[in-house]
């Protein structure tokens, strides 16, 4: 298995520095969690996953994924590249390990479940590998990453363990069922070995701690009364002003019917000809975002100015939305009741949903089964400014569950309210 790029090696020696000084903090504050100081993994450190990403987010200035629906939990930058990254730790018992590193509940009653039930075991293995891959690639569209990796820290006595591994798409024509007992299936497919447990539809590849893995070993002191450290701590050193997150999420599908439409929204380009009796075809990837009314009535001026005035609407001016893979474009709020959002000309956004990221060929339509595949359905809209806006991909049913968190709100506002789906979120 060779890594073909290191962003542990590329990061500079300052930042490295920053990194290793924390997680001998986190080490030290290990008494606070482990629930005992005896057994075989009391000189094991302590590190909480979420620890680490913020961490690592922190220090290394990457673009923090870890509260999305993402393959990677950040991206990097280094120089011109964009390298996804995963982040992974845990208690070093062993050299080889299986971690945790998909789960499939939404698709697997549909796409997984058939297969065991009729002991279809080869063409199981073959679809958890291709959901696998789609996810990958679906975020390497959407963040344009030239490589892919994992960043490990592994705690053994005393110490935590830094090392990188090839974050590989499943080779789908070498795949092998070594094991399986109707419960859990190990497989392989030349590169890697795999365990995928059916009862949680979860996936784990299997990890290499060897010694000559391991780029840096750090050494660990965890404090036997690790209050000594809060109390060095003074809190009225801390800056109390909120950090509030503007953000709204708007659903690819339409919210009457739960159904991509074949000829508006991101299908608009399969609408009849603009002009009545011709027989030239919209542009290809023309479409544009629905924007529900509601919305408006219970976010007014999110936008940075009341889209349902027409007045308001008409004279305001484009503002930037920035992708996930670092790129600007123009749009703009439009049509009756500000119920598009859209770029000029509208097939810049489209081609940037339908082909880069959602991978569509020229004039193929959007379905709703091509986004259950690919686990989104979805786009979060975040307000940094009123002249710009984040917008990134959201994760199967991330809409209807912002609409029930949302649903007290949405009834003050006095709009029509929107058709409610709780029964989807029961898992």
């Amino acid at each position: 298995m060779i890594i073909l790029y290191s962003p542990w090696r590329e990061f500079s020696a300052s930042d490295k520095e920053e990194y290793i000084k924390y997680l001998k903090i986190f080490g030290a504050l290990s008494g606070l969690f482990k629930d005992s100081k005896e057994g075989k993994n009391a000189s094991k450190p302590y590190l909480y996953y979420r620890n680490h990403e913020q961490l690592f987010a922190k220090v290394f200035d990457v673009e923090d994924l870890t509260r999305k629906d993402s393959a990677f939990d950040a991206v990097a930058k280094i120089e011109d590249q964009r390298i996804g990254v995963g982040l992974k730790t845990w208690i070093h018992s062993r050299d080889l390990t299986y971690q945790k590193v998909a789960e499939f509940n939404k698709v697997a009653p549909l796409e997984l479940a058939p297969l065991i039930e009729n002991k279809e075991y080869s063409n199981l293995i073959y679809k958890i590998a291709e959901l696998r891959n789609e996810r990958i690639k679906l975020d390497q569209r959407q963040y344009n990453t030239a490589f892919d990796i994992y960043h490990n820290i592994t705690r053994d006595d005393n110490v935590m363990n830094i090392m990188e591994t090839s974050y590989d798409l499943v080779q789908l024509d070498s795949l092998k069922m070594i094991d399986q007992n109707g419960r859990t299936y190990t497989f392989s497919d030349g590169l890697n070995r795999y365990k995928f447990y059916a009862s949680k539809s979860v996936l784990l590849k299997e990890f290499d701690a060897s010694k000559e893995k391991i780029y840096e070993s750090i050494p660990i002191i965890q404090k036997d009364d690790p209050f000594e450290i809060l109390n060095l701590i003074k809190l009225n050193n801390f800056d109390s002003k909120e950090n509030v997150q503007n953000s709204i999420y708007l659903p690819i599908y339409s919210d009457r019917n739960m159904k991509v439409e074949d000829k508006s929204g991101f299908n608009a380009w399969n609408a009849a000809p603009k002009s009545k009796g011709s027989l030239t075809p919209r542009p290809e990837f023309e479409a544009y975002i629905p924007i529900p009314k509601w919305i408006h009535h219970t976010f007014p001026n999110f936008f940075g100015f009341n889209a349902l005035n027409k007045i308001e609407r008409n004279n305001s001016k484009s503002f930037n939305l920035h992708l996930p893979d670092g790129r600007k474009i123009k749009a703009i709020v439009t049509q009756d009741f500000g119920k598009s959002l859209q770029t000029n000309p509208q097939s810049v956004l489209g081609k940037w949903i339908l082909h880069d990221v959602l991978g569509l060929k020229s004039r193929e339509l959007l379905t709703m089964d091509h986004l259950v595949k690919l686990g989104v359905d979805s786009l979060k809209i975040t307000k940094i400014d009123n002249q710009n806006f984040k917008i990134e991909l959201a994760e199967t049913y991330a809409f209807e569950q912002w609409k029930i968190d949302f649903e007290d709100e949405i009834k003050s506002s006095n709009s029509r309210s929107p058709k409610m789906r709780p029964f989807l979120m029961v898992e």
